[in-house]
């Protein structure tokens, strides 16, 4: 199984909606995927109606595995609650606390089960999202083309290499991913200026996610954008971007 990681510091640069049609995209080339949904504000469970006791909370912190909701024959979830927040004060003081998600992952058998596991994690840079990062082979990081932010992108690089050098040596970096582009921007370029002037030195994917009004349709109907309108702008560009991470993450 391989593990995405998608992360940022800061919300509304679309990790959710990342996660969802990654995941869609991916259970579309009969890959069994898992998705983790570990923000308590539980946007991507609430995506899937999949708001269920069987929830991240207990793979966790409970002594039973959660059963993961089937949203398709290739597609499951592990949902979020409020409870979530909680995980982080229940984790002082464990032995090996930043690898508790990775351990149950296979203890659980889910690492035989499921081709990918993808993770949504929230805006922050705690426990949580340090275990998502330890079960990461891969991090994605979605990001706006406003120099705002890359408020805190330093930080989330620094607990990369940290937990490389510690942790997990495989973990590798997919990219910077720019969503919400305007039509008239050079946005990658811009990106690729822009980081380097911040001195971090990361790739960014060429692709790049415009706005686009299907993208909101797509959440009210609750459907992946492939789904709702496959010859929209956003479908095409996750199809790129998809199609360029594709022999990365398939090696």
């Amino acid at each position: 199984m391989k593990t995405i990681t998608i992360t940022n510091l800061k919300g509304g640069v679309g990790k959710t909606t990342t996660a969802i049609n990654l995941a869609h995209r991916l259970a579309s080339e009969d890959k069994r995927v898992l998705l983790l949904d570990t923000d308590h504000q539980a946007n991507l469970s609430r995506f899937f109606n999949a708001q269920s006791e069987r929830n991240i909370y207990q793979l966790f912190i409970g002594k039973t595995i959660p059963q993961p909701y089937a949203i398709s024959d290739n597609l499951h979830i592990i949902s979020s609650d409020m409870e979530t927040a909680t995980i982080n004060f229940r984790l002082i003081g464990q032995m090996a606390w930043h690898s508790v998600l990775r351990n149950k992952l296979v203890s659980s058998g889910f690492t035989a089960l499921y081709d990918y596991c993808i993770i949504d994690c929230p805006p922050a840079l705690d426990m949580i999202v340090t275990n998502a990062l330890t079960a990461a082979d891969y991090v994605l990081i979605p990001l706006t083309s406003g120099q705002f932010a890359y408020d805190g992108l330093r930080n989330i690089i620094d607990r990369i290499d940290e937990i490389k050098e510690s942790a997990n040596p495989h973990i590798e970096i997919l990219g910077i991913l720019l969503t919400m582009v305007s039509e008239r921007t050079r946005a990658v370029k811009t990106a690729k200026d822009m980081l380097k002037e911040h001195g971090l030195d990361i790739k960014t994917c060429e692709a790049r996610i415009r706005q686009c009004e299907a993208f909101k349709q797509a959440e009210l109907k609750h459907i992946s954008i492939f789904d709702y309108d496959p010859k929209s702008n956003g479908a095409c560009d996750m199809e790129t971007f998809f199609q360029e991470i594709r022999p990365r993450i398939e090696k």
